[in-house]
């Protein structure tokens, strides 16, 4: 039997009272899978939700024209799945498969109506906490919809990212190479050509190189710097692209599993009122 310390975790369940959370542990039934085996399937009824008491249990989606199964979530020791079913009784949006051999708590939908029944303080407790969860993910769709990674990274950046940044910028510049091809011209004419003072760096020119060394040791990090964060931000973009195109794709499937069901139904006779004559 579950005790408190599993209900005080479901976030539908920790705001109510000893009581109520006494009274709810009564509800809970023991039931063991094997390894492999289907919990539910997408489409199913829903009419209970699980506790993971010992075990893991994988949510999967279908996706793509060979029906394959994808991975969105694991539920682990002590998480819960399908809380959504004691309320609302639609059917399941995934399938749920265990990995490997499991031992669960199930609640059915009906015996949980019934003690709401009862306890209606509970059901207010429990229906704020969804309207949270709702505002919790509105927030979230939103702040995913407008997230532009680029502006979150250039937030994220310290004052030695940014200036290793710009250094890349400028070195790999038609710029930077004109004012170097400059600058080392100046530099051999003046040290060649005696004309108001002795030159300071007479051929071969070592303090030149010593510079040169100097300003190559100090470009290869700054670069090296600006590239693994542009490496991080392409990084980030696939992972971006592959959740919105997850989501298209399932979006899609089941449009054409709606259109199919459409396609299916049969069609409506039309019913054919007859104009009536004009009495004479």
């Amino acid at each position: 039997m579950t005790t408190r310390e599993f209900l005080t975790n479901i976030p539908m369940f920790e705001n109510l009272s000893a009581e109520d959370l006494n009274l709810l542990t009564l509800l809970w039934h023991e039931r063991t899978i094997r390894k492999s085996e289907v919990l539910f399937r997408k489409g199913d009824v829903g009419s209970s939700m699980f506790i993971v008491e010992d075990g893991a249990v994988e949510i999967c989606v279908l996706s793509g024209e060979d029906q394959e199964d994808i991975r969105v979530s694991t539920i682990n020791r002590g998480g819960f799945f399908g809380e959504l079913a004691l309320i609302s009784g639609l059917p399941r949006t995934a399938t749920a498969r265990a990995i490997e051999d499991c031992r669960l708590l199930e609640m059915w939908r009906e015996e949980f109506i019934n003690f709401l029944s009862t306890r209606p303080i509970v059901a207010i407790s429990m229906i704020s906490e969804i309207g949270k969860r709702l505002q919790a993910t509105n927030e979230l769709v939103t702040s995913m919809a407008s997230k532009n990674i680029n502006e979150e990274m250039d937030e994220q950046m310290s004052v030695g990212d940014r200036l290793a940044d710009r250094v890349a910028d400028f070195v790999g510049s038609w710029k930077f190479v004109i004012y170097f091809l400059v600058g080392i011209g100046a530099w051999c004419l003046l040290n060649i050509v005696e004309l108001l003072f002795r030159p300071f760096d007479p051929y071969p020119f070592v303090f030149l190189n010593f510079i040169l060394a100097l300003v190559a040791s100090l470009q290869a990090p700054l670069i090296m710097m600006s590239q693994n964060r542009a490496q991080i931000k392409d990084r980030l973009r696939a992972e971006q692209d592959y959740e919105v195109n997850l989501k298209s794709e399932l979006m899609l499937q089941q449009l054409h599993e709606k259109l199919d069901e459409i396609k299916a139904a049969p069609p409506r006779k039309r019913s054919v009122t007859k104009k009536k004559q004009p009495v004479k």
